[in-house]
């Protein structure tokens, strides 16, 4: 084993590592499939790199998500049918395959080089696999130094392939799951509306409410994430309510009222029965907090202040303003202009100012 062959596969076991370490730190796909296709690149000296991926959906075309190198832009929009061109081809066979002359190659697609300028030699293409299924294929084109790729660019390109393949599958199956929840939760919401039809819709405007303030307070991704679940759900506990005072047809009297009020107790103790419990402490606390008041004056608890969580002070005025322009059997919802007088005359009373304000700065825009 000479000097040349050690160095190579050190360069390939660093960038294997590196790959390995992001896919472990983050679910973000197009972090992931960045990092591999520069690292393959670099390594193998490439001109130019192309990650394609077949549709999610019907698995007849690949598309390029990813690209890079002289001219890369051009191939934003092209699809490429399963079995079509050399990409095409190593995503419907499973092959890799290393391309030394590309025009005396009768699968070569020529569509982009025409279309672009950009003179393609040779490639290297790996399928990318994921339980003996192809979801599409790494392509590398052209090598810098004027020579061919070789073997040991195959061997890396593979292991990176299989690399990708984990991070692609992962990352689909992270996307549907949070995808069929938010519609689960949806579904649910709606259902709880619908007991009465003077609500229908009130949590999905709940949400849209609590988001624009969420979004324009600056909340994390992830914050946001929770407050749209924790809006969906703020109503769950109305389930145990009875029909005689959740669907009265007029104001509820002192009594009633005292039964009204426990929805906010059973929705959080519904929502601390989900498993695992650490994903929905902070919803259960938005079902159990939404009608604390800022001033202490509130229910269930009477707390007050930064005391109320910060998702519950939110909700709080994203509920309250819907209520107000929703209308009821006994009165007809407020017009929104009046209704944002109110929210502005409760501000710091039985709302956070801070956030008051800025819901009120946020529906000006509208």
């Amino acid at each position: 084993m000479n000097e040349t062959t050690d160095k190579t596969r050190q360069q390939h076991l660093e960038a294997l590592w590196e790959i390995a370490k992001s896919l472990q730190a983050s679910l973000n796909l197009e972090e992931v499939l960045d990092l591999a296709l520069t690292q393959a690149m670099g390594v193998a000296k490439a001109e130019a790199g192309t990650l394609w991926l077949s549709d999610n959906q019907s698995n007849e075309f690949i598309e390029p998500v990813l690209a890079r190198g002289p001219k890369a832009d051009g191939l934003k929009g092209l699809k490429l049918k399963i079995g079509v061109g050399v990409a095409g081809w190593v995503t419907a066979q499973g092959k890799s395959q290393l391309v030394s002359d590309v025009l005396n190659d009768p699968r070569w697609a020529q569509r982009f080089d025409q279309s672009t300028g950009f003179i393609t030699r040779s490639l290297l293409c790996v399928p990318l696999l994921t339980h003996n299924t192809c979801i599409g294929c790494l392509q590398l084109v052209n090598k810098l130094d004027g020579e061919l790729f070789n073997e040991d660019d195959l061997n890396l390109c593979e292991a990176l392939a299989g690399v990708i393949g984990i991070a692609v599958e992962n990352s689909r199956l992270y996307t549907d799951l949070k995808t069929m929840f938010k519609s689960f939760l949806s579904t649910l919401a709606s259902a709880i509306d619908a007991r009465d039809p003077y609500t229908r819709g009130h949590s999905e405007r709940v949400s849209q409410y609590s988001l624009k303030i969420g979004k324009a307070i600056g909340l994390s991704e992830k914050e946001i994430e929770v407050l749209e679940r924790a809006a969906f759900l703020h109503d769950i506990g109305k389930i145990g309510i009875r029909d005689n005072i959740l669907l009265k047809e007029a104001p509820l009297d002192n009594d009633e009222f005292v039964i009204m009020k426990k929805h906010t107790n059973i929705g959080q103790e519904i929502l601390q029965r989900i498993e695992p419990a650490h994903l929905v402490k902070e919803i259960a606390l938005g079902a159990a907090c939404h009608h604390e008041r800022y001033d202490g004056k509130g229910y269930p608890q009477g707390i007050k202040g930064e005391e109320i969580p910060l998702q519950a002070r939110i909700m709080a005025i994203a509920d309250t303003f819907d209520a107000m322009t929703t209308d009821r059997p006994y009165r007809k919802g407020l017009a929104m202009d009046i209704a944002l007088q109110e929210i502005k005359r409760c501000a710091g009373s039985q709302f956070d100012p801070v956030l008051a304000e800025v819901f009120l700065s946020e529906m000006k825009k509208e």
